[in-house]
């Protein structure tokens, strides 16, 4: 799977989840439960026997069911397209019986072979094998005959036809059938398991509805969606290994129109930085780990705060990337950021931020009334600050108050306060993103003094922002050992947080007055493995 097919399927997912949230929450019934409720039943459920047993079968079933299939229908398929004479014969029988519902052969079947697995193979194998059947003869019946008889002019024989020609042109087309004929065995199988048997996923689904049990029945479709799309991507795969020879599909205006939607969610995703996520989202993570300790949190909390800050990180970003576009446009380092090089208009830029913004307030009403109208002058702080490199040095504190915000939002959120321990984390991070704002700014020292942007670096100079840096670096050092006390947290966290300091010094030697060279390095490679240091050394300090 590559990477692309692999974004479009966590965006779906994403989309996916928030209606079904949406929706749930509307219905307000037992019948549609939450997905943070369905995921919670789907871990606990995935940790028994039981269910990889039913889970096992059910694969086992299909895929015997499938292969079966295909190992009579392909060979018979390029025989029938390749001979005109029995393509006479047969093709009339075919379109004879492919139209019968083959359910009805279902108590046949009873009759001869019982309830167990060959019923259910034979049923899901005798409806898939008529799909597999068309596609590979309309396969092979595609070949030009004219490359037939060229083949034949050359002194080919038979065997080399059929290996040549025929199996190349076949083999795409039975691909194609098999990923189609996916969707279909998985719902016969249902069929079959839930009104004939006592194993498989169908089964746990049926039993499930008939005890009301409204969240095991989607985690039976859960599991069963899981299987297919297993299947669909183990078939797409076999078939770029097995049709090496298969022509790049031609490119439509719709394909061209789906490159494009990814591509510009792409585009929004690298205007907004997302990979820098990893520098503040471990500290709201280490923050509900903290919180843990004394209050209950939930999978829907901590699904509905990680969405609220992925929202209100992209509204902040979008929004800087909107006000700063004229800047960044006279900016050689920020020029072909994707506003300015016209890889986004304002307008997008604009409707990304909305967009963003309603994220966050719609994840914080979710959470509780208190988190809903916080979430205004919140939206007010974290977008404001793209203002403040105009008039202030103290920018990158602002900055860092902004994003500060995250580990108070998550406290809220859980315990409707901010405990002592709470703000301690919030100053850390405050001081933290502060410090390696500074370093980051000096490589722009000379523009901000030419466009009179006001910076640490452009107001003091080098020298004084590195030490001022370098001092806001200690406070959150320190705000993070305070945390030890204030938690107990075990002697393992003592071991990350002098990792911690040791990588804090690190950044600092990283970066001198007379050398910003390494500054990218300071910003991006010691500062992820800071974050994600602080949530690890947290996590293990409340475990261990």
């Amino acid at each position: 799977m590559n990477r692309q097919r692999a974004f479009g399927y966590l965006l779906s997912l994403a989309v996916g989840l928030m209606v079904w949230a949406i929706v749930s929450l509307l219905v307000s019934s037992p019948i549609l439960p939450s997905p943070e409720t369905t995921f919670e039943a789907f871990i606990d459920t995935a940790q028994t026997a039981v269910f990889w047993s039913n889970f096992g079968i059910s694969a086992y079933r299909v895929v015997v069911a499938i292969a079966l299939a295909w190992c009579l229908a392909f060979p018979l398929g390029i025989f029938i397209g390749y001979s005109q004479k029995m393509d006479r014969y047969f093709s009339p029988l075919i379109f004879l019986t492919y139209p019968i519902p083959k359910m009805v052969f279902l108590p046949v079947l009873f009759v001869f072979f019982g309830i167990g697995d060959i019923t259910k193979i034979l049923l899901i194998m005798l409806i898939v094998f008529f799909q597999i059947l068309v596609a590979t003869k309309e396969g092979v019946s595609a070949i030009d005959r004219k490359y037939i008889d060229s083949m034949r002019s050359m002194n080919a024989t038979n065997k080399d036809i059929l290996r040549e020609a025929i199996i190349p042109a076949a083999l795409p087309s039975s691909f194609t059938s098999l990923r189609i004929v996916t969707g279909t065995a998985i719902s016969v199988l249902f069929f079959a398991e839930a009104f004939a048997g006592s194993t498989g996923l169908g089964y746990m689904i049926y039993n499930a509805w008939g005890y009301l049990q409204y969240t095991q029945i989607f985690v039976g479709i859960i599991a069963m969606s899981i299987l297919g799309l297993v299947l669909y991507e183990a078939f797409t795969y076999m078939e770029r290994r097995l049709c090496r020879w298969k022509e790049v599909p031609e490119v439509t205006e719709e394909t061209e129109d789906d490159r494009s939607v990814l591509t510009k969610i792409s585009s929004y995703a690298q205007m907004i930085k997302l990979s820098h996520s990893v520098f503040a989202v471990p500290f709201g993570l280490a923050a509900l780990v903290l919180l843990a300790k004394d209050n209950p949190i939930t999978f829907a909390m901590i699904f509905w705060v990680v969405l609220a800050i992925i929202g209100a990180r992209s509204a902040a970003m979008g929004f800087n990337r909107v006000v700063d576009a004229k800047i960044d446009a006279k900016n050689p380092r920020t020029k072909m950021r994707h506003i300015p090089s016209g890889m986004l208009t304002m307008r997008e830029g604009l409707i990304f931020v909305i967009v963003s913004a309603a994220v966050f307030v719609v994840s914080a009403a979710m959470l509780s009334p208190l988190c809903f109208w916080l979430s205004f002058p919140v939206l007010g702080v974290v977008m404001g600050y793209s203002y403040s490199k105009r008039f202030t040095a103290a920018s990158h504190i602002i900055l860092g108050i902004s994003i500060g915000l995250m580990p108070l939002g998550a406290s809220v959120a859980v315990t409707g306060s901010i405990p002592p321990g709470i703000l301690v984390l919030g100053l850390a991070l405050t001081t933290y993103i502060a410090g390696f704002d500074i370093l980051y700014s000096c490589l722009d020292i000379e523009f901000d003094r030419q466009e009179g942007l006001w910076s640490m670096p452009s107001r003091y100079g080098v020298m004084n922002a590195l030490m001022i840096s370098s001092v806001l670096h200690v406070v959150s050092f320190v705000s993070l050992a305070s945390l030890f006390w204030m938690y107990a947290l075990g002697t393992v966290y003592l071991i990350g947080l002098a990792a911690i300091g040791v990588m804090f010094v690190v950044e600092h030697l990283l970066v001198r007055p007379a050398d910003l060279s390494k500054v990218n390095v300071a910003f991006f490679n010691v500062n992820a493995v800071i974050s994600i240091m602080v949530f690890a050394s947290v996590l293990l300090g409340v475990l261990v």
